[in-house]
């Protein structure tokens, strides 16, 4: 039997939360300094001297730390305490409501395709496309102000058909008033909306207003936040845009050529799936240039190009219109004598690329977003005891470049082996090891450690070829045998 819709949205659903269970830890650090840090602060976990330079710039929303602190305490009161624990609840929050507003999204551009197996191509590339639910699940200032973009997207293509009711348009509006305040660079897909409508749709200016009045309502919600935040009112937005637009400070973590983005697409989404998307999207452009899905991302694009600072996951949020971008450029196309296009519509490379996907697909679903989370999770999980001591060789894990203070247990003493391996007057004494080669035991000043977790079996070290495994991120953790006492 042929999946139908319904499969894709189940088998959708089911790999979202997969991936948010183990996709533990951060694409970026900016997921954990400048949202659980700042949330952290707030709950009394850190000070503000130990946090980065944006919060004394005042520069980013409080919505997300808010939103983090309120979990966080609402789980508190019912004594769940374990930080991983809190943001495993924010992972799979996140991942849902962006699962659900995009189901909510391709319902509307369905209506677009007229071919019911375009369609069905449609719901299965957009749920299942092999980065999107991993990069659903973050609670990433990209991810989750492009979620409220596609929310108010798509209740404003809803309306602006019947143009019926303003509380649905001031509603929209205020969900991109909010994804703006959380991420300056949204502004320019609300603009190119915004012209849109205007321009191309021309929409009742009674509409429009109702859109501003919305988005006027959530600027005011933001300085609230910030207040919370930061103890002062301020305009967290502005700053943002004083500070990297008009003083171009984020220019201090380089300046990348003006290929940069085509560069890492080409590399980073995949070829030869890069080359299809890297190809579709000028493609869509020219041919639709009256489309919504054109005058939301050509802007968002330049202006991303422009700035001098980039990184390709300031272009994650346009990973959610490529689906509808290629599939309804390619009816168009079929018609072209183009030998890339010929070749990519044959059966053999369908073949491939669903299976490559697939591929992808179960290996970004399972892989933790980054090592470090994972071997902090490890250790708050398996380091037991009042006053424990972690001793380790090359890196201390709870440095305050990898885990600052939210995902930190404060009970757990790090030393350092090359300084101190003497003082073992803990009771619970654990090493920490990043050596891909040390046995079941070890022995630390004639003292016997049995290890009790490895993030790699023992086997692989017999297969460890070229040093592959050391560059790998392998930590294993051991328990000091008392019996050694």
């Amino acid at each position: 039997m042929k999946p139908g819709r319904n499969h894709y949205i189940l088998f959708g659903l089911a790999v979202h939360l997969l991936a948010a269970f183990f996709s533990i830890g951060a694409h970026q650090c900016d997921e954990i300094f400048q949202v659980y840090e700042f949330a952290g602060h707030k709950a009394g976990l850190n000070s503000a001297s130990e946090l980065p330079w944006e919060f004394h710039e005042r520069m980013r929303s409080g919505i997300q730390p808010l939103i983090v602190f309120i979990i966080t305490k609402g789980l508190d009161f019912i004594s769940v305490q374990n930080p991983f624990s809190v943001a495993l609840v924010i992972r799979i929050s996140q991942s849902l409501f962006s699962f659900i507003v995009i189901v909510q999204f391709l319902k509307v551009m369905e209506r677009e395709m007229h071919n019911q197996n375009r369609k069905l191509w449609l719901w299965a590339f957009s749920l299942l496309f092999w980065c999107l639910p991993y990069f659903h699940a973050r609670f990433s200032s990209e991810n989750f102000s492009t979620t409220l973009f596609i929310l108010g997207l798509t209740l404003v293509l809803n309306m602006a058909r019947k143009q019926l009711s303003n509380i649905y348009f001031v509603a929209a509006g205020i969900l991109f008033g909010v994804s703006f305040i959380c991420r300056f660079q949204m502004s320019f897909m609300i603009a190119g909306l915004f012209l849109w409508l205007l321009v191309v749709h021309k929409l009742q200016i009674k509409f429009l207003f109702a859109l501003l009045l919305g988005v006027l309502f959530s600027l005011l919600l933001g300085v609230l936040a910030d207040l919370w935040l930061y103890g002062e009112f301020t305009l967290s937005w502005w700053n943002y845009l004083d500070l990297n637009l008009f003083k171009d400070k984020a220019s201090i973590y380089g300046r990348e050529p003006l290929y940069f983005y085509l560069e890492e697409s080409f590399l980073q989404l995949i070829p030869p799936f890069s080359i299809l998307i890297i190809y579709c999207i000028p493609a869509f452009w020219i041919k639709f240039q009256k489309h919504v899905i054109t005058w939301i991302t050509l802007p968002f694009i330049l202006l991303h190009f422009a700035v001098s600072h980039k990184e390709l996951r300031f272009l994650f949020p346009i990973i959610n219109f490529l689906p509808f971008m290629i599939l309804y450029y390619f009816p168009v196309a079929e018609g072209q004598n183009n030998r890339l296009l010929v070749f990519l519509r044959t059966k053999r490379f369908i073949g491939f690329a669903v299976g490559a996907n697939l591929l992808l697909l179960i290996y970004f679903t399972f892989k933790p977003a980054d090592n470090t989370s994972q071997a902090l999770k490890k250790i708050y999980d398996l380091v037991e005891g009042e006053k424990p001591i972690l001793l380790y060789e090359n890196r201390n894990p709870y440095n305050n470049f990898a885990s600052l203070n939210y995902f930190r247990n404060i009970n757990i003493k790090t030393q350092d082996l090359k300084v101190d391996s003497t003082n073992m007057t803990s009771d619970e004494v654990y090493y920490f090891s990043e050596r891909p080669r040390v046995g079941e035991t070890v022995k630390i000043n004639n003292k016997s450690f049995v290890r009790i977790y490895s993030n790699f079996p023992a086997w692989l070290s017999y297969f460890n070829f070229n040093g592959w495994l050391e560059r790998t991120g392998t930590y294993s953790i051991y328990k000091m045998n008392k019996g050694s006492l």
